[in-house]
């Protein structure tokens, strides 16, 4: 592992930890003041994100870079350690971007926003934090510090009565799963450390120490750590926390939770399952693809069912999800590379879809596709908005989520012809129950909206600033896909041999 000495992955993580505190104190200062600083400090973390990709950018880079350690606590082996390889900093880079989006689309809220600013901010370093971690325990702080502004966002700024449940929810489910990582972890400090030697909970030291345990020690510790992501994603039938949840938070704060979060699940599959118990990956990969067909089928079907248009995203998003996973089970070239692809395309789409949805209720009043109908003419600019993202969101070719989705199947393929042609009939319900939405939303019989806005506009200025960028790099990632996988096609490759060999040996 490289070491700089310039501490960027701390600034990353912490800024927004300093802007959430100073949001919070200083409460004499002028709203709109604190807001537009809050949109400052996002707009200065997404670029430091890109200096934190650039050494991966153009070059066949692998590895670790940016690295930091410090001890913390060195009885338990929890050190400060932190270091990003081309995947990490990919999703760093698209947690910083929608921490952004979700501050400016933040700006309307009327309730407490300095709090919730703050929340988002919290959240945002916390999910970094994640992904930047190579200590394991530290890698679980994190895992939990998460769930803090997290909870308050989801019960707090909720939309009905019933949010303070959804995020209880929500936060049990996590935890349930999160403390089988916890056991888990502290084997691992055990077992892998001589005695005399100090532990060490270095995700590279681990990983060679993991080889010398049995084979069934080996399968017991990847389920450990498999109950702490298959939540997180989440896969069914540990989805029942995110239909609620998803419906209940407000879409700004869905940005972070629907488009980064998650993604910390999958994360989780990828470097704690794959690359750190490789051999019993393989083994439960017939078992983890399953339940990634399960939640593909069962997502579209639930979303064809239901009426409400946050709920119909949210079941779209479990199906999606669905998809990353059975890319990463896939454990080839591939599948991992569309995974993490479709990590980043279902950040950007599923969170613009949700404040597209956002925006309508603010002219409509209204969830409900019932109540809807009609309405493009009144509106046809947010329209075509909503249908980009929804095109996209099936997968039409020529938008981002086309090339993941096509990579992950054919992975898909390679591991197994069945699993590629159950996966395809996810494409073609999500196809029915997008533009099942589009249309009945926007065309169709006109209801009588008596609680419509009848001084509503059609896109606002701010609106244009927060869905442009948005639908560019839908475009853009649709159309040159190779800007994402040709940064991540080393790291993978290498990690992919290096699982290849861990396999042999086992």
């Amino acid at each position: 592992m490289t070491f700089s000495d310039f501490p960027l992955i701390s600034i990353l993580i912490f800024l927004p930890f300093v802007a959430a505190t100073f949001l919070v104190t200083a409460s004499r200062l002028n709203i709109r003041a604190l807001y537009w600083l809050s949109v400052l400090v996002a707009v200065v973390n997404l670029v430091l994100a890109f200096v934190l990709l650039s050494p991966f950018l153009g070059t066949s880079t692998t590895g670790y870079k940016w690295g930091e350690q410090l001890t913390w606590v060195k009885e338990i082996g929890l050190r400060y350690q932190v270091g990003v390889d081309s995947i990490s900093a990919w999703l760093i880079v698209l947690t910083a971007f929608l921490g952004l989006v979700a501050v400016f689309a933040g700006g309307g809220v009327a309730e407490r926003p300095r709090y919730f600013w703050a929340a988002l901010f919290g959240l945002q370093g916390g999910i970094i934090g994640v992904f930047a971690s190579t200590n394991l325990l530290l890698f679980y702080v994190f895992w939990e510090v998460m769930l803090i502004p997290a909870y308050f966002l989801i019960s707090s700024w909720g939309e009905t009565n019933f949010r303070v449940r959804a995020a209880i929810r929500f936060v049990l489910f996590t935890l349930a799963g999160s403390l089988f990582m916890l056991v888990g972890i502290l084997f691992l400090a055990f077992v892998t450390t001589p005695n005399g030697v100090e532990f060490s909970l270095d995700y590279l030291q681990v990983q060679k120490n993991i080889q010398n345990l049995s084979v069934e020690t080996q399968n017991w510790l990847f389920l450990a750590f498999a109950a702490a992501f298959i939540v997180k994603v989440p896969l069914i039938p540990f989805h029942s926390w995110l239909p609620d949840a998803y419906a209940e938070t407000p879409a700004p704060a869905l940005a972070l939770i629907a488009g980064a979060m998650s993604k910390t699940g999958a994360y989780g599959f990828l470097r704690f399952g794959i690359f750190l118990f490789p051999g019993a990956a393989q083994e439960f990969a017939p078992w983890f693809s399953g339940l990634a067909l399960a939640s593909i089928i069962y997502g579209a079907l639930a979303a064809l069912g239901e009426r409400d248009i946050k709920r119909i995203l949210a079941y779209s998003s479990l199906s999606h999800m669905g998809f990353i996973v059975l890319g990463i089970f896939a454990i080839n070239t591939q599948g991992v590379n569309g995974a993490v692809l479709q990590m980043i395309n279902h950040g950007l789409v599923t969170p613009a879809l949700f404040l597209a949805a956002a925006a309508l209720y603010t002219r409509t009043g209204t969830n409900r596709l019932e109540l809807l109908g009609g309405i493009q003419n009144r509106w046809p600019r947010l329209a075509a908005v909503f249908l980009v993202l929804g095109l996209a969101s099936l997968g039409l070719p020529g938008l981002n989520q086309f090339a993941g989705e096509f990579l992950i199947i054919g992975g898909a393929f390679l591991a197994s012809p069945i699993y590629a042609a159950i996966a395809v009939v996810g494409v073609v319900l999500a196809a029915w129950y997008i533009m099942r939405l589009f249309q009945t939303a926007w065309h169709g019989p006109q209801p009588d909206l008596t609680q419509i806005n009848e001084g509503a506009t059609d896109m606002r200025r701010a609106e244009y600033v927060l869905f442009v960028p948005l639908v560019l790099l839908i475009v853009l990632l649709g159309v040159a896909p190779s800007l994402v996988t040709g940064v991540l096609d080393p790291t993978v490759n290498e990690w992919l041999r290096q699982t290849a060999q861990l396999v042999l040996g086992r």
